[in-house]
């Protein structure tokens, strides 16, 4: 990670006007809530905005939450109500519901395998069958192993990013990174608030095209945490959107063992 100033805080206007806004209220406020550690720096480098999110990733341990997830699409446009539950970035668990609150589905990614229940026929699939299930049930299909991250507001392949350049926008609201993927080349394009450091928009492009672009929206706090409570991941090539509203979540309350396991017929193991 390059570590090179990407600007002085006290020339950002928005920055400033915070700084003064606290160290005059600390006159006339009986409790003054702790301030961010970047405001108290001279400057805020490209690395240091990195680690913020590497760290940060690393404090959510685990995170359950209903949501209302819209899957639009050429083929297929539509919402679902489902259940999210995440672990260490590493394994999810989806169970979508119909509109009566009937059992469609559960797909989990887990140890690196994907595998999806049938909660009607009682048949658990894996391999192949598992995206062309998703392509049926969602109309388009999810790569857990590249898009989990996302889903929990943070930034998939970060520890394989290289800084290639940065700078502020024009209102200096935002600072805008470019990097590039060491294993896959390509460039990655994110955005995140001057204020909070929190990221905002990311875009992955490779050999000319698009791939994706994400954006994370309506922070709240949840517990200690930034949560973005709106997700958005699409695929502009193929015009398909996956819009994920939060309701509610809970995090690092802890998820039972077998959260991420079902136990398959022998017949099934096969598929």
């Amino acid at each position: 990670m390059n570590p090179y100033p990407l600007t002085r805080v006290t020339n950002n206007p928005h920055l400033f006007r915070l700084l003064v806004f606290v160290l005059l209220g600390w006159g006339c406020q009986p409790r003054v809530e702790p301030v961010a550690p970047h405001f108290l720096k001279d400057s805020i480098t490209t690395g240091y905005i990195l680690k913020r999110q590497v760290d940060r990733a690393g404090q959510i341990k685990d995170i359950k939450a209903f949501t209302r997830t819209s899957f639009l699409g050429p083929k297929l446009k539509q919402s679902f109500r489902q259940s999210l539950l995440i672990q260490n970035n590493l394994s999810i668990r989806v169970d979508t519901y119909g509109l009566f609150g009937q059992a469609l589905g559960v797909f989990t990614h887990h140890e690196g395998r994907t595998v999806f229940f049938d909660p009607v026929k009682g048949r658990v699939y894996s391999g192949v069958e598992v995206g062309s299930l998703m392509e049926k049930m969602l109309g388009t299909q999810v790569d857990f192993r590249e898009h989990l991250r996302i889903f929990v507001g943070h930034i998939p392949r970060i520890e394989l990013l290289r800084i290639l350049d940065s700078r502020l926008n024009s209102d200096r609201t935002q600072y805008i990174l470019h990097l590039t993927d060491i294993q896959r080349g390509g460039s990655v394009t994110l955005q995140f608030s001057a204020l909070t450091l929190l990221p905002l928009e990311m875009t992955r492009e490779l050999a000319g095209h698009l791939v994706y672009k994400v954006q994370w929206e309506e922070y709240q706090k949840v517990g200690d945490h930034d949560f973005p409570h709106l997700v958005t991941l699409s695929f502009p090539e193929k015009q398909e959107i996956i819009r994920v509203k939060y309701k509610n979540p809970i995090i690092n309350k802890g998820l039972p063992e077998d959260t991420f396991r079902f136990l398959e017929p022998l017949s099934a193991q096969s598929r």
